[in-house]
């Protein structure tokens, strides 16, 4: 049973008594995390949606998680949110869990496990009246139990506030992070990058603003330590994917004549010097379903909702297609099972 994806164990649990017992076991859920299988068939894509409707609910925002493959719904749960342009930003999967963001500091964090229909909302925290906090960005770990770390930038003394949650505790407490606000030259916005690494080691996020990326905040789960990569250049509007803890790629989208097309560039480290190396320009990027929605598929919606969401095989390092979004409000996001409760 524990070389079995989620999925199956879902299903088995119902033959009999004894079979069910043993799935529900905290000690059999434990094993089967740290086996850590990595199955094919224990990944799924989920479409999450925000929608509202201030007719029959005002100022509320329903979230609701359903597999791409069957439309079948998983779980919804209810926030409240006056502050409608803010789209929430989801991060994970990391061991079947994910991270949603409402973005306002004032709305609690929630951590979700679409298979086993669970979803918890983190205690907000307070900051001194001298703060002022202008974003919040999250990540997602895990290091023999999942951690979250919140990155909030202050806008009055210019700097970057860092707090770390774990469940044993139930609470937040501050982390160091050793970094200073620069307008213009620098950043005053914090995004998660996306990644291929699903074991939730390493967290990164871009650090830039006005559409600019100038450095690279990167998080060590285990050992509670941030690192600051300073880019050679800065970057213009683009994606970067982090490929390992030391790795990147980013993209950068464009459209010339009419067609599609996305530069590809990727890291280089040598003797500690950073740089990158431009690998290819894909000038054929149309609208397209996904041959066959195989794991290793990572999205990146642009802001211009019309060129839909391109989609990135990063094991095989290139892209498939283009695909359509449902609407503005809608992420696609690879999940693989866990019995991680939250």
């Amino acid at each position: 049973m524990l070389r079995l994806p989620i999925k199956s164990l879902l299903r088995l649990r119902t033959v009999c008594r004894f079979w069910r017992d043993v799935i529900d076991s905290p000690y059999f859920r434990k094993l089967h995390t740290l086996n850590d299988n990595n199955l094919p068939d224990d990944t799924v894509y989920i479409q999450i949606s925000f929608d509202h409707d201030d007719d029959i609910k005002p100022n509320k925002v329903l979230v609701n998680l359903q597999l791409q493959h069957n439309h079948k719904d998983l779980m919804s749960y209810e926030y409240a949110n006056i502050y409608r342009e803010l789209v929430p930003t989801i991060v994970g999967s990391v061991k079947g869990l994910i991270c949603i963001n409402p973005r306002n500091i004032t709305i609690p964090i929630a951590i979700c496990n679409p298979f086993l229909g669970q979803v918890k909302n983190l205690p907000l925290t307070s900051f001194g009246p001298s703060c002022k906090i202008g974003q919040r960005s999250v990540a997602i770990g895990f290091d023999e139990d999942y951690k979250v770390v919140q990155v909030l930038t202050c806008l009055k003394h210019r700097c970057l506030h860092a707090q770390l949650y774990s469940r044993t505790a139930d609470s937040w407490r501050e982390l160091a992070v050793e970094c200073s606000i620069t307008y213009r030259t620098e950043f005053y916005e914090v995004s998660p990058i996306k990644s291929s690494c699903k074991n939730g080691h390493f967290a990164h996020w871009c650090m830039g603003g006005h559409g600019f990326t100038s450095r690279i905040l990167s998080f060590d789960m285990k050992n509670e330590v941030f690192r600051i990569i300073t880019l050679p250049t800065v970057l213009g509007e683009c994606s970067i994917f982090a490929e390992d803890e030391h790795s990147f790629r980013y993209f950068s989208f464009g459209c010339q004549t009419g067609v599609r097309f996305v530069k590809i560039c990727e890291s280089r480290c040598e003797e500690s010097k950073f740089s990158w190396n431009r690998v290819m320009i894909d000038a054929s990027v149309p609208f397209a379903a996904p041959d066959q929605w195989r794991a290793g598929f990572v999205f990146f919606e642009l802001q211009s909702c019309k060129w839909g969401s391109f989609v990135y095989d990063y094991r095989a390092r290139e892209f498939v297609c283009r695909h359509y979004l449902p609407s503005s409000n809608s992420r696609f996001i690879e999940c693989r099972g866990s019995f991680v409760s939250v």
